[in-house]
C-alpha cells in the first residue's frame, strides 16, 4: 500500500493500523462499521491514488458510508481524523482554553459561595466552608443562576448566626447544597419546558487520546446542526416551532425503517434476483469488473408489529410523536396493530387507517378517546387486550410498548408481559426515561428482568430501538 495521505509515508502495518482506528471512530459515532467494511475499505484503496486526498475520501465514502445520515457524520470525522498534525494542535488548544475558562468560572464561583459561607455564621460558624463539599453540577448550576437568585442566597447564608449552644455549620452546609441541588432541577426544568435542553450527541468513546478527541469534536458540531439537535434532543423539549421541521425527520426515519420492514432480503444460491451490493462489493478485489454475481431471494415472512403506547399525563408529549412516526410507517407496512393506554387499552388503527392527514387523525383520536391524560395502569390493559385481541399475538409478532415503566400493579404488569413473551417473536419496551434516571425508578429493573428495555427518549433512540426488529 505503501503511503496514505496524511503527509508523512508509513508502513503496510501502520496504515493498516490506523485506517482500523479511523473505522473504530466512526463506530463509535453510530455508523455500522466492522471488519466487513474494513476489508471493503482497504480494497478499495487498492485501486486508487492514496496521496490524492479526494480519491482516498471517496473510496472510504464508498465503502463506508451506509445511510444517508451517515454521510454528514464521515465527512466531519475524516476531516478532523486525517487533519494535518498543526490543524489538530490548534483545536487542541482552543479546547484547552475553553477548559481553563470554564474551570476558573468554576473556581471563582465556589469562592464567592464559599466567602458568604465563611461570613454567614460569625466566630461561632467556622466549620461550615470545611464540611460543604460542592460537585461540578452544583458550581455549574451556581454559574448558571441569574444575579438576584445569587443574592438571595448570599442574603440567606447572611441571615444565619452561630451562638455558643447551636453552632449552625452543618446546617448551613446542608442548605448551600440543597439550594443548588434544587436551583439545577429548576432550571433544568425551565428548559425543557421552552424546548431549550441542551442535547447530547450519544456516543461510545474508544479509548485512544487521538481517537477520542476526535469522536467528542464530532458529537460537539453534530449537536449544534440543526436537525441533529431535534434529533438528539428529549422528545418532551420539543417545543411547537419545531414540530415543522420534526415531522420532516419523522417521515424520513419512517421511510428508512419502512424500507428496511418491507423489502428484506437474504442471500441465496438461486439464480433468482441479482444481488447488486454483494456483486459490487465482491467485484473490488477485481478492480471492479463483476465476475461473479451474487444472489437473493425475498424473504417470505415480513413481521406484525403490534404498538401499545401509553397516553397518560407523563407520556401525552411522547405518545404524539411517536404515533405519528406509526403512522408515517403505515403507508407502506400493512400489518400494524396501534393501541393507546392509560387506565385501559384503547384500539386506534381504524382511525390511523381513514389516513386523514396526521393534524386530524390525532384530533379525532384525542377526541375520541376516553384514556388521554388519565394515570397509568398497564396491567389493566394488558388484560384488556389479551381478552379481546389475544389472536394477534402470533410467532411472527413484534409486540411494542411505549412508556416511562411508572404504572400502577407493576408485579401484575411484569407477569402478564411474561405469559405475552412466550407466544410472540419478542417483546420490545421503549423506555422515555433517560437511562440516568433508571436507577432511581423501582419500576424499571422489575420490568427488566422481563423485557428488553431500549432506552427511547430522543429521536434518534426511537429510530434505533425500533432497528431492532
Amino acid at each position: 500500500m505503501g503511503t496514505v495521505y496524511t503527509g508523512n509515508n508509513i508502513s503496510p502495518v501502520a496504515f493498516f493500523e490506523r485506517l482500523s482506528k479511523f473505522i473504530a471512530v466512526l463506530r463509535s459515532l453510530g455508523l455500522n462499521t466492522g471488519t466487513s467494511e474494513l476489508s471493503d475499505a482497504i480494497r478499495a484503496l487498492a485501486a486508487v491514488d492514496v496521496l490524492d486526498r479526494k480519491q482516498f475520501r471517496l473510496a472510504l465514502r464508498a465503502t463506508l458510508v451506509k445511510k444517508q445520515r451517515d454521510a454528514r457524520v464521515f465527512d466531519l470525522a475524516f476531516d478532523r481524523f486525517f487533519a494535518p498534525d498543526e490543524v489538530k494542535e490548534q483545536w487542541r488548544r482552543q479546547e484547552a482554553e475553553e477548559a481553563v475558562e470554564l474551570e476558573q468560572l468554576m473556581q471563582s464561583s465556589e469562592e464567592e459561595i464559599m466567602a458568604g459561607v465563611s461570613r454567614s455564621g460569625g466566630e461561632w460558624a467556622g466549620g461550615a466552608a470545611e464540611q460543604i463539599k460542592l460537585t461540578e453540577q452544583q458550581l455549574e448550576t451556581y454559574t448558571r443562576l441569574p444575579e438576584n437568585e445569587r443574592n438571595r442566597i448570599r442574603s440567606l447564608l447572611e441571615s444565619y448566626r452561630g451562638n455558643p449552644v447551636n453552632d449552625p455549620s452543618n446546617l448551613i452546609a446542608q442548605v448551600v447544597e440543597s439550594s443548588l441541588d434544587y436551583w439545577r432541577y429548576h432550571l433544568n426544568k425551565k428548559e425543557d419546558e421552552q424546548g431549550e435542553t441542551r442535547p447530547n450527541y450519544d456516543v461510545g468513546y474508544y479509548g485512544d487520546q487521538e481517537a477520542d478527541e476526535v469522536i467528542r469534536s464530532v458529537a460537539r458540531d453534530l449537536v449544534r446542526e440543526p436537525e441533529e439537535s431535534l434529533l438528539e434532543k428529549d422528545m418532551r423539549a420539543i417545543g411547537e416551532q419545531d414540530m415543522p421541521a420534526v415531522t420532516v425527520l419523522l417521515k424520513k426515519m419512517a421511510r428508512r425503517l419502512a424500507t428496511g420492514l418491507s423489502r428484506r432480503y437474504r442471500g441465496s444460491r438461486k439464480k433468482q434476483a441479482i444481488d447488486i451490493r454483494r456483486t459490487v462489493r465482491g467485484s473490488i478485489q477485481y478492480g471492479g469488473i463483476p465476475l461473479y454475481l451474487r444472489y437473493r431471494s425475498k424473504r417470505v415472512q415480513k413481521p406484525r408489529l403490534v404498538l401499545v403506547c401509553d397516553v397518560s399525563a407523563s407520556m401525552a408529549r411522547y405518545a404524539r410523536l411517536i404515533i405519528q412516526f406509526i403512522y408515517g410507517l403505515t403507508d407502506v407496512v400493512k400489518d400494524i396493530e396501534t393501541f393507546i393506554f392509560s387506565e385501559d387499552l384503547e384500539r386506534i388503527t381504524p382511525q390511523l387507517a381513514r389516513r386523514l392527514g396526521f393534524a386530524q387523525t390525532m384530533s379525532v383520536v384525542m377526541s375520541e378517546s376516553g384514556q388521554w391524560g388519565k394515570t397509568t395502569n398497564l396491567a389493566a390493559s394488558l388484560r384488556t387486550f389479551t381478552t379481546n385481541y389475544q389472536h394477534l399475538l402470533t410467532r411472527n409478532t413484534f409486540f411494542i410498548i411505549v412508556s416511562d415503566t411508572k404504572t400502577l400493579e407493576p408485579e401484575n404488569t411484569a407477569l402478564l408481559l411474561g405469559e405475552i413473551k412466550k407466544r410472540v417473536k419478542d417483546v420490545l419496551w421503549l423506555n422515555t426515561l433517560p437511562h440516568r434516571e433508571w436507577q432511581d425508578v423501582r419500576t424499571v429493573e422489575l420490568l427488566g428482568q422481563t423485557v428488553r428495555l431500549l432506552e427511547s427518549n430522543t429521536l434518534s433512540q426511537l429510530e434505533r430501538s425500533m432497528k431492532r426488529l
